[in-house]
């Protein structure tokens, strides 16, 4: 296993270094790199989930830091997962499940010292760009809070495509939202990155490196909206994967007959899979969502690219991560919003000082162990008070480090759903469960909860999941909670 220092030899070693004349010389805190890609799955060539992604900046990323093949969301949804992760604390204990669950309205989040307020109050010059919180939250209600800048700015989080130029090839008339949110297709074959907000938010980021308007130390973050749906891309990342050659996820037909109700009734379910498939447009979709992808994988490369030219590669930490995973006809559900392998799967690659070299790490880590990563391996004091994930910094020294924790993923109050290296165990609302043995079932298409051989371990994942459930609050309203037995 390669190795880099560790963690704490990087602030303990030389906290004073003696310069040739004695004067002692502080040690440089390292800078961050923080990169989020909206809706990004497990469909990265890096951790395999579909055969035929190609997203090349993100795997040389990987390969000069950790990635960790069993991240999880802290929720299957936008808002509350990137709560979450700029806070530290988790669905249950705040109260926000939903996308219309609002930030401000909610006492524990607005109250807590959100991700990038932690570098600011340090010193550190913070720069935002992009999509890093949910699109209303951010610009509406936050309004650039613990940003000195945000571009386009702290009153708009992100660009929308301009009408003008947003003129994709539309999909086939299949009556279920073509030409809308629910679409997907090429953009009109002028379009380049460029054109396109992420390629502007991304060369903005780009050029603010190389201008040298960033100083160190600095907290720089970049939130990347595809390959959010409506699933658009320039015509040349389509011609990447043409559409005959498209491989369809494996799906059991009678895969939701052991699923309890309150399974199938979450998410974006039968009916669109339906839909989509009688129109002719599962491989369309998918097609799209790759194209999408790779798109935002060149996203990154610029924004490396930009990091790189810049001069401050080697002290600057990097993360990357996704918001929560999607689904493609798996279980027969389609979007994000479920407790399943697919939905909860995400992206997270830590590379720079302080982390081991093209090391993988399968232990069953959460989003909302990023916050006090970094801010033990900044040297930060994270707000004890609030903090519910786990540094992850031992496991950067040493990916195979034993991790006992399961990652815990909750959407709703009282349905919750634990991860841990081998096993999946879901349990809902009323009680129903779901267990998946991904040894022998990585899709998860046999439901083991009732079998009494393995009681045990639902016990053992049930006793970590959490035991309180907070009361919605949905803007200012407070709907009654579903407690867990």
């Amino acid at each position: 296993m390669l190795r880099s220092r560790s963690v704490a030899a990087l602030f303990a070693l030389v906290p004073l270094a003696l310069a040739c004349g004695g004067e002692p010389t502080a040690v440089k805190p390292p800078n961050v790199l923080f990169i989020a890609v909206d809706d990004l799955n497990d469909w990265t060539s890096q951790l395999g989930g579909h055969p035929q992604a190609k997203t090349p900046n993100i795997d040389a990323l990987a390969a000069r830091g950790v990635s960790f093949s069993n991240a999880h969301a802290a929720a299957p949804t936008c808002g509350p997962s990137r709560a979450a992760i700029m806070t530290s604390i988790r669905p249950s204990t705040s109260g926000n499940y939903e996308n219309a669950d609002t930030f401000t309205d909610n006492p524990v989040l607005n109250n807590a010292v959100i991700l990038p307020e932690l570098f600011q109050q340090a010193g550190y010059q913070v720069v935002g760009a992009g999509k890093l919180f949910h699109g209303h939250h951010h610009k509406s209600e936050l309004k650039g809070r613990g940003f000195d800048t945000y571009f386009p700015s702290k009153e708009n989080d992100h660009y929308k495509e301009p009408k003008d130029r947003a003129r994709p090839k539309p999909v086939s008339d299949w009556g279920q939202g073509a030409k809308g949110f629910w679409d997907w297709g090429p953009m009109a074959s002028y379009i380049t990155l460029d054109d396109m907000s992420d390629g502007r938010m991304v060369n903005w980021v780009r050029d603010q490196f190389q201008s040298g308007e960033i100083k160190e130390p600095f907290f720089v973050a970049a939130g990347i909206i595809r390959p959010h749906l409506p699933f658009y891309a320039p015509q040349s990342y389509f011609d990447m994967y043409p559409l005959d050659e498209i491989q369809l996820p494996a799906v059991k037909e009678d895969d939701l007959a052991d699923v309890p109700l309150a399974g199938r009734n979450m998410g974006v379910g039968e009916a669109r899979h339906e839909a989509i498939t009688s129109h002719g447009q599962w491989a369309t979709a998918i097609q799209a969502y790759l194209a999408a992808t790779t798109f935002a994988d060149d996203c990154v490369g610029r924004l490396l690219e930009g990091l790189e030219n810049s001069g401050y590669a080697d002290n600057t930490i990097v993360v990357l991560w996704s918001d929560h995973g999607w689904q493609f006809g798996e279980k027969k559900h389609w979007s994000k919003f479920t407790l399943w392998e697919r939905a909860t799967r995400v992206n997270l690659v830590f590379a720079g000082p302080g982390v081991a070299t093209g090391a993988d790490s399968n232990a069953p880590v959460n989003l909302l162990d990023v916050y006090p990563t970094l801010a033990q391996l900044t040297g930060l004091t994270a707000p004890k008070e609030q903090i519910e994930g786990r540094s992850l910094a031992p496991l950067l020294e040493d990916p195979s480090r034993d991790w006992p924790w399961p990652s815990i993923t909750t959407y709703g109050s009282g349905n919750h759903t634990a991860r841990d290296e081998r096993w999946r165990y879901i349990r809902y609302h009323d009680g129903s469960e779901e267990l998946y043995d991904h040894e022998s079932d990585p899709m998860e298409w046999t439901n083991l909860a009732s079998a009494a051989q393995h009681v045990d371990v639902k016990q053992r994942l049930a006793s970590a999941l959490p035991r309180e459930n907070a009361e919605q609050i949905q803007g200012r309203t407070k709907p009654v909670v579903r407690a867990l037995d």
